[in-house]
């Protein structure tokens, strides 16, 4: 099933297959991956001159006002490239909160320095105890003369190699941590006085971190913890279509291995048994495509919207798991080195698909949004 793009959305596509094919290859992911920050700021920056970086934002502050669709666009060709550039993490989920739940003074002064591709913001929510419960905050702030100040410890944070700032969530001291409406979400400087900060590399290769908040300073945003939500939904929009892209380049490099490489005689892909994992895995290939044919239609006004996303997510996750672990052990114990891109697809995987919760839960999701 093809996904029916406009033509500009056709356009955007081009361009960022263009821009992966000039700019990415195994030596040069090594490379970039070897950098502090865990990708290529030069790259960073050609795709803020192209305007890959303004997509979700408000044309008001210098975006494009971008759907679904256009993520979408962008996203599967950068999967297929097994890119390390943090869109996912920078844009539609941290710059994408800034856009809908930021004051007007936030909006103005972030938005158009993070389209220029000048700066990083990323958000610090997950905590250790929270599995995959969204509405799990423990981390604290009160109010003094001098403004809020935060005191909790955040993991998980994604894309916090080059960010200049987080946006950390936290309860009011003393309420309910059940009500997910008292969460209220701050600005944080990364150099702000009492912040300790750990990073660390994920699966992948990209570098996230740790936060410790002792009675450090915040700016309060506007946003709601819907507000929240909705951008956690378009960002897993965002990881299903790179899964896609993901799981095509996974397809295509495992179809080419399995006519050349031989066994007793035979290249693999006479085996009746070879051709069914791999039909089985094409199957599941062409329904992630159609789920993604629905994700570039909808919008946070459709109905079940973020019931249908999660339902999407789920399926998804499940058959780019399957493809990545089909693909490694057709191509044996090379597949998981780091000489072939089978392996780094792999572990680009395995933590998309567990990113905002694994396939049981988003399935619990979907069930109980029914």
């Amino acid at each position: 099933m093809n996904l029916n793009l406009s033509d500009e959305q056709r356009m955007l596509a081009d361009m960022v297959t263009r821009f992966t094919a000039d700019h990415y290859d195994l030596a040069k992911r090594a490379e970039y991956k070897k950098s502090e920050i865990g990708f290529s700021q030069k790259n960073w920056d050609l795709m803020s001159d192209t305007g890959i970086l303004a997509i979700p934002f408000s044309e008001e502050y210098g975006g494009l006002n971008g759907s679904s669709g256009d993520i979408i666009s962008v996203m599967q060709p950068l999967g297929r490239a097994v890119t390390l550039e943090p869109l996912l993490a920078c844009i539609t989920l941290a710059g994408n909160f800034i856009n809908n739940a930021g004051s007007q003074s936030q909006k103005e002064t972030w938005i158009p320095q993070i389209i220029e591709g000048k700066t990083c913001i990323a958000l610090a929510h997950i905590e250790h105890q929270a599995r995959f419960d969204l509405g799990f905050v423990q981390t604290s702030y009160k109010m003094t003369a001098d403004g809020p100040r935060l005191n909790g410890h955040k993991t998980f944070v994604m894309g916090a190699g080059a960010a200049s700032a987080f946006i950390v969530s936290a309860i009011e001291e003393n309420a309910d941590a059940d009500d997910n409406n008292s969460i209220r979400f701050f600005i944080v400087d990364a150099n702000a006085q009492n912040l300790r900060r750990r990073s660390y590399r994920l699966i992948d290769g990209s570098v996230a971190c740790e936060l410790e908040l002792n009675e450090t300073a915040g700016e309060t945003m506007d946003g709601t913890f819907e507000d929240f939500l909705n951008s956690v939904s378009i960002s897993k929009i965002a990881a299903c279509a790179e899964m896609v892209g993901l799981m095509e380049i996974l397809f295509e490099t495992t179809m080419e291995h399995v006519k050349t490489r031989e066994q007793f005689g035979r290249p693999l892909a006479k085996f009746q048994v070879i051709q069914h994992r791999l039909a089985e895995a094409y199957a599941g290939l062409e329904m992630s495509r159609s789920h993604l044919v629905n994700l570039a239609a909808i919008t946070s006004s459709s109905p079940d919207y973020h019931k249908v996303i999660s339902g999407s997510k789920a399926a998804i996750s499940n058959s780019a798991i399957k493809m990545a672990e089909e693909a490694v052990q057709l191509h044996g114990g090379m597949g998981i080195s780091d000489e072939l891109i089978i392996g780094h697809a792999l572990k680009r995987v395995k933590l998309l698909a567990i990113l905002f919760g694994d396939a049981d839960a988003e399935m619990r999701r979907y069930a109980e949004a029914a």
